[in-house]
């Protein structure tokens, strides 16, 4: 039987770090992979969508390139190209990953499908070499991840109902797609689709876009994709009665736990819709089993994975010491241009609270980039001047979103005009909290505002 300090279950964001920050602290690794290391961000996520939406960016910008002087005509687009382009990137980010693992922390990386036989024993099968094994680990990190949620009678099929794995893979453009959820995974697909060609309707339940993110960019987000060409369906229930006449019926409704480790064998306690329960050290009620990652249900995202597998790590071979921190999670979605938001979390809690809004038309970088759609907005605790969120939809939002996030965890005591570059787009952060008392001195003075 092969033994291991520790056994990670995943490659993904959060057991990839988990892994490499156990090894670093001197324990004996084994990661546990049914599929390609990196998982569903790297494979089938964040970056082959993210490596599309700049195809398609970069394909607006050579159409634009008369606007710096330039003649230039752009060739047809060939789709497949492209994705040959986007599988190589993600195949050399692969080998990368996996040399780390094995070469630079000496980390066992086993391939197969694994379940409980008990809360030390892994039963690992290997389907390509009929062969099934078992791991003994001291400690055990479940980062198995998520996969896409199916809609009642509209079960996946790889070819007309698709999920935003077989989305990403197809080689020629649709005549027609419908995408049913109006999310970040949605808003992207339909923004990557259209932009290629392709007629695109999306169909949300609820009464607007992303729900749960501020309604004026919510709306400025729904005007966008109609200015783009996308048919957009608010407060719709019922978009798949005429799925028939699509090519394509792209479901984007959530996502499920990959939660079939027979984790009951372990006693491993779980939440509604089966994602695995942990507290703020990342650990199972199984006291040395810890999750991390989209599988215990918190956010959802790559980023806080990592952090997650991080602290699991830790706590796995210190004890437990190191709890989370979900006070401050930056989220964007890759619209076109893409948007962003970040908030403290009790921020329900602030009654008082004044808002400022600074346009990119008034900002210098935002013409010189031609970049000049979209806004920073921030909300204000009026009595102690403290920021409390940061809205924003423009050209490098997703990027701008992290120094938001930083000025949110240490306040605004050491953000003044000097330490920000000129002519940059950082200087909207800044200027919209200024907006927010009345004393930006880069926008005229709005009628009836107050000046603190």
């Amino acid at each position: 039987m092969n033994k291991y300090d520790i056994a990670v279950i995943g490659s993904g964001p959060g057991g990839f770090t988990a892994a490499v920050r156990a090894a670093q602290l001197g324990a004996k690794i084994a990661i546990i992979e049914k599929s390609f290391t990196g998982g569903t961000c790297l494979n089938c996520g964040c970056i082959p969508t993210k490596f599309l939406w700049q195809s398609l960016k970069t394909k607006q910008k050579i159409q634009k390139s008369y606007e710096y002087g330039f003649k230039t005509a752009l060739e047809p687009v060939i789709f497949a190209d492209i994705i040959i382009k986007k599988d190589r990137n993600i195949a050399n980010i692969r080998k990368g990953m996996e040399t780390i693992l094995s070469s630079y922390n000496n980390i066992d990386i086993i391939n197969g499908t694994v379940s409980f036989k008990n809360k030390n024993t892994l039963i690992v099968l290997n389907d390509s070499k009929n062969e099934a094994f078992e791991v003994f680990a001291n400690k055990v990190i479940i980062a198995s991840g998520t996969k896409p949620s199916a809609i009642k009678d509209f079960a996946f099929d790889g070819n007309k109902i698709i999920s935003s794995t077989e989305a990403l893979n197809l080689k020629e453009i649709p005549k027609n797609m419908l995408i049913i959820g109006g999310g970040a995974i949605g808003i992207e697909m339909a923004t990557i689709f259209s932009g290629f060609g392709c007629q695109v309707t999306l169909a949300e339940y609820e009464n607007c876009l992303l729900p749960n993110e501020d309604s004026e960019i919510s709306e400025k987000i729904r005007k966008n994709l109609l200015i783009q060409g996308v048919d957009v369906l608010t407060s719709c229930d019922n978009a798949l009665d005429n799925s028939d006449k699509y090519e394509k019926v792209l479901i984007v409704a959530g996502r499920t736990p990959n939660n079939d480790l027979c984790s009951e064998i372990a006693g491993i306690k779980t939440v509604k819709k089966g994602f695995i329960e942990t507290n703020k050290f990342c650990q199972t009620n199984i006291d040395n089993i810890y999750a991390v990652g989209d599988i215990a249900g918190k956010n959802l995202l790559a980023y806080t994975a990592q952090n997650e597998g991080a602290i699991a790590a830790e706590n796995a071979i210190k004890g437990n010491s190191i709890a989370t921190d979900n006070f401050i999670v930056p989220q964007a979605v890759f619209a076109m241009p893409q948007s962003s938001s970040v908030k403290v979390s009790d921020f329900s809690k602030y009654k008082d609270t004044v808002f400022g809004k600074f346009p990119f038309t008034a900002s210098g970088r935002a013409f010189i980039e031609n970049e000049r759609a979209g806004f920073v907005k921030c909300a204000v605790d009026k009595a102690t001047k403290k920021p409390l969120a940061f809205w924003i939809i423009g050209a490098h939002s997703d990027e701008l979103i992290s120094t938001a996030s930083q000025i949110l965890k240490s306040g605004m005591e050491h953000i003044s005009r000097e330490t920000i570059f000129h002519p940059s787009l950082s200087e909207s952060l800044l200027n919209a909290y200024e907006d927010a008392f009345g004393k930006c001195t880069e926008l005229a003075k709005k009628k009836d505002q107050n000046i603190f």
